[in-house]
């Protein structure tokens, strides 16, 4: 691993014991700083030294010279975690584990994503486009390795930082030669507290370009050349892009269905050309794309039936792409709710035929889907087990030639489930299951 010469026998406080403060940690360990860990909701790892793993109220804040912060943990909220206060009154350097990535200065060519919905999938795909044109390529951050496990391809190579809300909200360092947002709808209120200060926040992707990077902006996305129309950005290269032209590169691939992966396509396109890969050699490599685990991933198609894994939809807009993609729809939806609750998916419900509700949310969905649409019919299920056998059931006994069993939550996971990872296996192990027995044909 790197190290980081200015580090070496100073004092560094982590806080938050998670993928990113352990990545922190192992890169100040391997830089001979002499580092102060701690987690409120974990147990000290295997690998921290026991002399490390202490309490924040004993660290010695006079000596600190810096504090790692984990993402989840707001920097700029009104009521700041105790750590915070202490390094600010001792005026502590606060960073997260991007910035300690940035330190390590990398070669490669940087270019970062972020967005509410489709980052990752936009992401993977411009990813799968450049290792399938044979471009030495990293995916960090918030998606793929923590940035400071990241190991840096060279002035040759390209490294794709997936960017969260959390990470550019205390993020001091970032240096990007390309960005892009996908889009920006209300989601994680409970952190930022307003949906301005959510805003502000991926909004500043834009402040982290080098003089004359370039951002990729959709032309189409009317709240994003708002507020990128409101700021000058004189130093920075704006491209707008125009999702019909990449239409044709989608329209095959069943992984990619729906206008929000139109528009997905469009930008990891549109930097794919920035970065000189012929169209064609792009459009090939979408053609061979197999998209991302838990997103409108295929998990069963037949003439008749397609089963879709969506576990990674924990918000109504990301339902809302979903459920706009399909027709004829038995909707397993539910999981621990958000405070805007099925949002935008009630646009949609048009397109459902039944909806079988799991988790904490069956109470507060069920009434919401009914305000919408009074005639729908909707199974409290509780459990996703019971919810998608019976919606195997319903759905067999249909009229419909055509039709989509689809599991998009519209909601968190951690009622029931450790991420949205874990549903979505168990969706597949059930539905797996149920295509052994020959219950669905």
């Amino acid at each position: 691993m790197i190290r980081i010469n200015n580090y070496e026998n100073k004092d560094v406080g982590v806080l938050g014991a998670g993928l990113s403060g352990m990545a922190a940690a192992k890169i100040l360990s391997n830089s001979k700083a002499n580092i102060f860990v701690f987690d409120d909701k974990k147990d000290k790892p295997d690998f921290i030294r026991k002399k490390s793993w202490k309490n924040y109220k004993l660290w010695p804040w006079e000596s600190l010279s810096a504090l790692v912060v984990s993402p989840g943990i707001p920097i700029n909220a009104k009521n700041k975690h105790i750590a915070i206060q202490y390094a600010i009154k001792n005026k502590v350097k606060i960073i997260n584990e991007i910035d300690l990535f940035f330190e390590t200065k990398p070669e490669a060519k940087i270019i970062g994503i972020t967005g509410t919905n489709g980052k990752s999938t936009t992401v993977a795909l411009l990813f799968h486009i450049l290792k399938f044109n044979k471009i030495k390529c990293v995916i960090g951050g918030n998606y793929g390795f923590p940035a400071c496990e990241i190991k840096d391809p060279g002035k040759h190579g390209i490294i794709i930082l997936e960017l969260s809300s959390y990470q550019l909200d205390s993020a001091k360092k970032l240096s990007l030669d390309l960005a892009t947002i996908t889009n920006i709808t209300k989601d994680h209120l409970d952190y930022h507290e307003t949906f301005k200060k959510y805003k502000l926040s991926k909004l500043k992707i834009l402040n982290f370009l080098k003089e004359n990077g370039t951002f990729i902006l959709d032309a189409d996305n009317k709240l994003l050349n708002e507020m990128v129309n409101k700021k000058k950005f004189k130093s920075k290269n704006i491209i707008k892009i125009n999702k019909d032209k990449t239409y044709n590169y989608v329209n095959d691939n069943d992984y990619l269905q729906g206008a929000h992966n139109e528009s997905n396509c469009s930008l990891a396109v549109s930097i794919a050309k920035h970065l000189n890969i012929n169209l064609g050699k792009i459009k090939f490599a979408i053609e061979n794309f197999k998209g991302l685990p838990h997103r409108m991933e295929p998990i069963y198609i037949s003439d008749r039936i397609k089963i879709i894994n969506d576990s990674k939809s924990t918000n109504g807009e990301s339902t809302a792409a979903a459920l706009k993609s399909f027709k004829n729809i038995f909707w397993i939806a539910g999981g621990q709710p958000k405070s805007d609750g099925i949002g935008e998916a009630k646009n949609f419900l048009n397109r459902v035929i039944e909806v079988f509700l799991i988790g904490k949310s069956t109470k507060f969905f069920c009434k919401e889907i009914s305000r919408f649409k009074k005639d729908l019919q909707i199974h409290n299920c509780l459990t996703l087990e019971k919810a998608t056998k019976l919606a195997f059931k319903k759905a067999a006994i249909s009229n419909f030639k055509n039709y989509v069993i689809l599991l998009s939550p519209s909601a968190a996971s951690f009622d029931q489930y450790r991420n949205f990872e874990d549903r979505g296996n168990k969706f597949k192990e059930i539905v797996n299951q149920q295509l052994s027995e020959s219950l669905i044909k």
